[in-house]
């Protein structure tokens, strides 16, 4: 490589690394935004400050150019539901500077060309993996403390408190993500958007099969009637059930998961490790015709190796 392509790696990754140690916390996040409320003092402040607003990037270009792009809304949603503190634009950011980074080591290590990019391309899949995986632990986390959050709901309506009066509860008792969550449906619901239409929001932000359940029960019984508080006792014990249920299949299917793991990571990280050792270890096999279709044919047994894993492991309950 040369000189110029160095200094322009380099230069890009110290960047990221400075962004995003610079950027401020959850709890600077909470008390800024604490002081900022309370130095409000007209009443054309605070409505204007009922319209939410979702930044693309810090670049006024790129966040017009994101705004009208349908993936970058898609993203958004994403980080969203990963409590990622990124813009999109950020993320774009750090795919490329992985892909670049992830390229400059292929072609360092191996022939230049299409295999020399293979690795530009795995880097540059982190950050969205990244995100994905965040994603589903809050995912899963939710799911979990679903029915903790419905039978405070039940006994909320016990006490005399309304459906609206109860989601504020769950809010102030429940930790992240469903306390938040549940906190900006009832604060959408005090601003005066419909009820059916702010469940309806939740539902979308958090596509988690058993928060659907829950909704489309408590749709049905307002319009339909009945005890609502018999209905969120049976839907957290079904709920409940269901948890309990899944986190024993978790504990089955474990071994076959680790198995996955070790047996797709293995190749790579040893590749890794021996290319570090010594750089151009790979370099034969892959100047090498039989060399590169063995790689291919490998990458193709893996890959179907993964799908097979993931659909005996994969149990519905």
């Amino acid at each position: 490589m040369s000189i110029l392509t160095i200094f322009v790696i380099v230069l890009a990754v110290v960047f990221a690394t400075v962004a995003y140690v610079t950027q401020p916390s959850e709890a600077d996040k909470r008390t800024r935004e604490r002081l900022a409320s309370l130095s409000r003092r007209t009443t054309a402040d605070q409505e204007e400050d009922i319209v939410r607003k979702v930044t693309f990037s810090r670049i006024a270009v790129v966040d017009q150019l994101l705004r009208n792009n349908q993936v970058a809304h898609q993203l958004r949603m994403m980080l969203e539901q990963a409590k990622l503190p990124w813009t999109v634009g950020r993320f774009f950011f750090y795919t490329v500077v992985a892909a670049i980074a992830g390229a400059a080591m292929g072609n360092w290590w191996i022939p230049v060309g299409l295999p020399g990019w293979l690795m530009g391309l795995l880097l540059g899949f982190v950050p969205y993996a990244w995100a994905r995986y965040k994603r589903s632990v809050r995912m899963h986390r939710l799911t979990v403390m679903l029915p903790q959050a419905v039978d405070l709901m039940a006994r909320a309506l016990q006490a005399g408190y309304s459906l609206p009066s109860s989601f504020v509860m769950v809010a102030d008792e429940v930790s992240d993500p469903l306390g938040p969550e549940f906190r900006r449906t009832a604060d959408e619901m005090n601003y005066g958007l419909p009820f059916q239409e702010a469940l309806t929001n939740l539902a979308q932000r958090f596509p988690v099969p058993d928060l659907r359940f829950m909704i489309t029960a408590i749709l049905v019984q307002k319009e339909t009637g009945g005890n609502l508080v018999e209905l969120l006792e049976k839907i957290a014990a079904v709920l409940r059930a269901r948890v309990q249920l899944a986190q024993k299949v978790r504990v089955y299917t474990a071994q076959g998961r680790l198995t996955g793991v070790i047996l797709v990571a293995l190749p790579f990280v040893l590749f890794v490790v021996l290319n570090v050792i010594s750089p151009g270890y790979s370099r034969p096999m892959m100047e090498s015709e039989l060399g590169r279709k063995m790689v291919y044919g490998a990458l193709a047994a893996m890959t179907v190796g993964v799908i097979f894993i993931r659909r005996i492991i994969d149990i519905r309950v």
